[in-house]
């Protein structure tokens, strides 16, 4: 940075009317390539790809040059070599965290994308979770809204803030099965917000098990899980073309499955 046209360090000080010259690199060019990775496909038209994202399969390489390799974009992009949309985003109208797993709907065609996007944006699609939390909810079903901002201590966290720049986050939820230490939860989300559903039942002191950023130490000790629990399990959607009503089930993983049936067998109810 040059401060008129002399090189200026952090304390240099500025006035009104001084010149000030930055030096601002090109973007760095993702190469993004097409892998061979196994996709579970749920349904496939000429419009969508229905698929089932296993845990730890990043959704999409990142802005800032990560991931760029082994992610769903990675494998979407050697099954369909023309998918609409920016090429690190090849196909994608929402995503899924990292350890998340679950049904994810893919657009295979520039008129599906914007249809598609429509209806997460209007909050026109359903979508379902299966998610194991920490202790015993005092209500059986309920609702939980509390705005959602990054946490400015560290850029990949959110939190609960009333921040200008935070945004409205709704979750729903019913408790569908209940052990001595832990819950497991029918989650409805109405908006789509970054780990919104880790960051909603931390927030009440019920994180989600597994969860190693937002939950705690000693709950993730004494409800052993291999990875996190928290599974997308049923998507409607409006068909782009047709105009259909479609539903699409991802079952609980069987790793999943296994942490509830040795925690029936234990009676931990």
């Amino acid at each position: 940075m040059f401060v008129n046209s002399k090189p200026a360090k952090a304390a240099t000080k500025v006035s009104a009317g001084d010149l000030i010259e930055l030096k601002i690199p090109p973007l760095k060019q993702l190469k993004i390539l097409p892998e061979k990775i196994p996709l579970k496909i749920i349904h496939e038209d000429s419009e969508i790809l229905v698929i089932e994202k296993p845990s730890g399969m990043v959704s999409h390489p990142t802005d800032h040059g990560g991931n760029v390799s082994g992610t769903l974009v990675n494998a979407l992009l050697f099954h369909h070599k023309n998918l609409p949309g920016e090429k690190n985003r090849a196909g994608l109208v929402h995503r899924l965290d990292k350890e998340t797993s679950g049904v994810m709907v893919v657009a295979k065609t520039e008129e599906a994308k914007k249809s598609l996007s429509e209806q997460f944006a209007e909050r026109k699609v359903g979508k379902k979770y299966l998610a194991l939390v920490v202790g015993k909810l005092k209500n059986k079903k309920g609702r939980i809204e509390a705005p959602i901002g990054r946490d400015a201590k560290n850029h990949t966290r959110r939190k609960i803030s009333l921040s200008p720049n935070s945004r409205e986050a709704i979750t729903e939820f019913e408790v569908r099965e209940e052990f001595q230490n832990a819950s497991l939860l029918e989650v409805k989300i109405l908006t789509g917000r970054t780990h919104q559903i880790r960051v909603h039942f931390s927030s009440i002191r019920h994180p989600v098990a597994g969860d190693s950023v937002y939950g705690f130490r000693a709950a993730n000790e004494e409800i052993k899980t291999p990875r996190m629990f928290l599974h997308a399990w049923k998507l409607k959607i409006t068909h782009p073309k047709t105009g259909e009503k479609m539903e699409f089930i991802s079952p609980l993983p069987d790793e999943l499955e296994k942490v509830l049936e040795k925690m029936r067998s234990r009676n931990l109810k």
